[in-house]
């Protein structure tokens, strides 16, 4: 299973963004589940260096993604929510294979 965690603040500040795991959907290179996160995340990641260099700290291994905010600004935020959005929406097609959780701090 697909795990995303969401750390936000009470003012809907996404402050860290996790997504770690498989969904073991289908095999290796036909999973689709994988692919949509994977495309979601590498995407969110390619965006952030492009429009807001520096405001993230991540790291992107064969299997996970971790975003920690450094500086909030508009761009990230926005960035983040999309990236959020679309998780979700994986989600709600294929909840038997992702999980999104969400931590007020």
């Amino acid at each position: 299973m697909i795990r995303v965690h969401i750390i936000r603040t009470k003012e809907d500040i996404i402050t860290h963004m996790s997504i770690s795991g498989h969904a073991e959907y289908a095999k290796k290179g036909k999973d689709l589940v994988c692919a949509a996160v994977s495309a979601i995340g590498v995407g969110g990641l390619n965006s952030l260096d492009k429009m807001d260099k520096g405001s993230v700290n991540d790291e992107l291994s064969e299997n996970s993604i971790v975003i920690d905010v450094i500086t909030v600004s508009e761009t990230q935020q926005n960035i983040l929510k999309t990236m959020l959005y679309q998780l979700e929406t994986v989600e709600q097609s294929y909840f038997k294979y992702i999980q999104i959780t969400k931590q007020e701090v």
